[in-house]
């Protein structure tokens, strides 16, 4: 099911039908509050409804249930959210949370954590785009580098040229700021780079890293991530 779209204060939210859903939505029901519902999120990019969203909140048993892609395509796209992770108890109707990585804590229902982090966040308008599985390695500094090839070596697990999923187990908190470098790219120059999530070690069976944005490409290092199949998400007027 899809509603009605407005220039409220719109959330999507992923959950299969039923019982789950109904209580989500009871709970969401809040004025000045738009929700888009989907039971997948391919459905929200087969749709074509690409609206202006303020967050996203997950089912964690349809999450569960999901197929590999399906997880890594929500995986890319929480990283530019408010997003949160729900569990319903259908018997008693208690609605349990966790957070996304750490940028926003995870212990505020549904309802009031839209009206703390979602109501006040810029919209952010989503397109078709996927990005490029390419596990490239890479060296992660938190200083620009010198003229030799220096810093922390780590891998992609997914990359576009908006950004980069970066495996890793350093201390980097959210809005840090560093460089990037990839040896294998023929622009090799050092990327500035935005951390805008931390998906923490030992939570769940996802990989322990960061989701790191590009604050500013070359036109070649542009092209070459273009050549390798990684588009964004992000419309480029958001």
């Amino acid at each position: 099911m899809i509603d009605n779209l407005s220039e409220a204060t719109t959330i999507l939210l992923v959950c299969r039908d039923g019982k789950s859903s109904q209580v989500y939505q009871a709970e969401l029901d809040i004025s000045g509050v738009s929700l888009v519902c989907v039971q997948l999120l391919s459905e929200f990019f087969r749709r074509g409804v690409y609206c202006p969203l303020s967050g996203i909140l997950v089912d964690m048993p349809t999450y569960m249930c999901s197929s590999e892609e399906e997880k890594r395509l929500l995986t890319d796209l929480v990283e530019h959210f408010p997003a949160l992770r729900l569990r319903c108890n259908e018997s008693t109707g208690e609605i349990r949370t966790l957070p996304f990585g750490t940028a926003y804590p995870g212990n505020n229902p549904p309802a009031a954590f839209v009206q703390k982090y979602c109501a006040s966040f810029a919209q952010r308008r989503v397109r078709s785009g996927e990005r490029s599985h390419q596990h490239l390695p890479a060296l992660l500094n938190m200083h620009p580098p010198g003229e030799t090839l220096s810093g922390v070596r780590t891998v992609t697990a997914n990359i576009s040229c908006g950004g980069c999923f970066l495996i890793s187990y350093e201390p980097w908190v959210v809005g840090d700021r560093g460089w990037v470098t990839f040896p294998v790219l023929k622009d090799a120059a050092p990327i500035p780079v935005e951390i805008c999530w931390i998906w923490p070690w030992g939570e769940g069976r996802s990989l322990p890293g960061m989701g790191a944005r590009f604050i500013d490409l070359t036109e070649s290092q542009k092209a070459e991530l273009g050549r390798l199949g990684g588009r964004d998400y992000m419309d480029n007027d958001e």
